[in-house]
């Protein structure tokens, strides 16, 4: 068959379908008790329905749930990092009990740090302290550590005599120096009160020589401090001193022949120094071409020396500044206008206060009030000679006594340590809790017992390997904090928006698991 008679038989047959469909009875014929039925045109061409339209969103609206739900992905990128910083903020042993438990409370100390690499500026950091830090336990190793992360070099500030070696730097000195401390007996004070930030002064009335260098079986553990680019000598205003310096530089022998090259060091005599006046100091200051590890400074004349710093020419300087014996409760006895000169001269901007082993043997109910008071007056000199500065208070390490016949710790510590933290949580001041890092009561017996010792058997100081060990544990600490500075510097997250994150997070923990899991499937799957 022909392709036109085909497309005529098929049109012939859709004809007489719809002829029959048309003409057939809606309902139906029945043959012998069946009902035959043939489909309508209406059934086989429905009429089309108009279907209801959702109405289209609002434009705007549409854009606030993309920003809403961007927002919520970013948030759950942030989520575990937040998390994580602010548990060890709130339950770890090493933390910081800062004011309002503001975690970013440090903030203003990271950024001096940070611009003074930038600017090649010295921050100090003054250590003060007890016996628990001579011979710069403790301090060496906070010091090594902030210097590794922002730069800077040197020991930092030393007395013009310094009575008890320490463990990083060789200090001696000769000729015609008397040596005054506030923090000693009352024969050791001067007839006033112009003592300066060491809380000591020496008086030079003739010729007087003081040599400092690094010690060099320190080198591996302290390998920034031996390295000197600035050198400083604080004296009253109204000295009459000459003051030269000599220091060793290194150059190279027969440099050249790779078989008689050989590095060797001489003394060279500095240039005159730079002189700063303030109204009560008087500063001497030479920047040394490259670094050195041996400064020799000669002196004649007369008047009041009150400390030598040496530092880089950038970054951290951390000032060890022990007082045997002390409490920390001189400081409002220190020449206030003094004091604020040299603070603004060495750009301090943190101060830690380690004290409160010294207060915790004669401590009890009946004068713990004392206590807060005379402590609260120390920082509250501090804050007004140098309100650009942050002050940190270190609490007493865990001791330990015989009491009945057993190694027990001290009953009025819990006490001193209670005050203390109340004491900075009134005055805007960090605490470390000390005695919450060793382990709580009975840790410093444990301390002892350890091999090697952190803990020696007086059952109240730390061994050099304990001084060190909390000192790296404080640094550690710190640079959680610093860490988290950085976190949210890296992602440009204010006040606001962190407490944006901190709901979302909140609002995580009251879902269920099944929607938490869920969330998180929809957050990864759209990434």
């Amino acid at each position: 068959m022909s392709p036109l008679k085909t497309l005529a038989s098929i049109l012939v047959l859709f004809i007489t379908l719809g002829v029959l469909a048309a003409v057939f009875p809606k309902n139906g014929i029945s043959v012998f008790n069946v009902t035959l039925r043939f489909p309508s045109l209406a059934s086989l061409f429905p009429e089309k329905q108009d279907t209801p339209q959702e109405p289209a969103e609002d434009p705007e609206k549409a854009i606030q749930r993309m920003l809403e739900e961007t927002r919520q992905r970013e948030f759950s990128v942030y989520a575990d990092s937040v998390k994580f910083y602010e548990s060890f903020f709130k339950k770890g042993a090493t933390r910081f009990d800062l004011p309002n438990n503001d975690p970013t409370w440090f903030d203003r100390f990271f950024l001096h740090l940070e611009l003074a690499s930038l600017e090649d500026k010295v921050v100090h950091i003054f250590h003060y302290g007890d016996s628990q830090i001579e011979e710069d336990r403790i301090s060496g190793t906070i010091r090594e550590n902030l210097q590794e992360i922002f730069g800077g070099s040197g020991p930092g500030m030393l007395p013009p005599i310094l009575e008890v070696p320490s463990m990083t730097t060789s200090h001696w000195n000769s000729g015609d120096l008397e040596r005054f401390i506030l923090f000693g007996l009352k024969e050791q004070e001067a007839s006033h009160n112009r003592y300066g930030p060491l809380a000591q002064l020496a008086n030079l009335n003739g010729s007087a020589s003081i040599h400092i260098k690094k010690r060099p079986n320190r080198e591996k553990q302290f390998p920034h401090v031996g390295e000197y680019s600035q050198i400083r000598v604080l004296t009253s205003a109204n000295s009459q001193i000459s003051i030269s310096l000599s220091y060793d530089s290194t150059y190279i022998e027969n440099e050249g022949d790779p078989e008689k090259e050989k590095k060797k060091k001489r003394s060279v005599m500095a240039p005159n120094p730079k002189v700063e006046n303030f109204e009560k100091l008087r500063v001497y200051q030479w920047l040394l071409p490259q670094p050195t590890d041996v400064a020799r400074l000669n002196l004649s004349g007369s008047g009041e020396i009150y400390g030598i710093s040496l530092d880089g020419n950038h970054g951290v300087a951390l000032d060890n500044v022990p007082m045997r014996g002390s409490s920390g409760t001189i400081f409002h006895r220190i020449d206030k206008d003094l004091l604020q000169e040299s603070y603004d001269a060495l750009n301090a901007r943190l101060i830690i206060m380690e004290y409160g082993g010294n207060l915790v043997p004669g401590t009890h109910k009946g004068n713990v009030e004392w206590t807060k008071k005379i402590i609260t007056r120390q920082i509250q000199t501090i804050q007004k000679v140098n309100p650009n500065a942050d002050i940190l208070f270190i609490g007493p390490a865990d001791m330990a006594k015989q009491i009945n016949g057993q190694l027990q710790t001290y009953p009025g510590l819990s006490l001193v340590i209670k005050a203390l933290r109340e004491v900075c949580e009134e005055n805007g001041v960090a605490y470390w809790d000390m005695h919450r890092v060793m382990g709580g009561n009975g840790s410093m017996q444990k301390w002892v017992k350890r091999t090697p010792a952190l803990g020696h058997t007086d059952y109240i100081h730390f061994t050099r390997q304990g001084a060190s060990h909390i000192g790296n544990l404080f640094s550690s600490s710190l640079k959680t904090y610093y860490d988290f500075f950085k976190f949210r510097d890296a992602h440009k997250i204010d006040d606001d928006k962190l407490n944006d994150i901190r709901a979302f997070v909140d609002s995580l923990k009251t879902k269920t698991p099944d929607s938490t899991i869920k969330s998180s499937m929809t957050i990864q799957g759209e990434q």
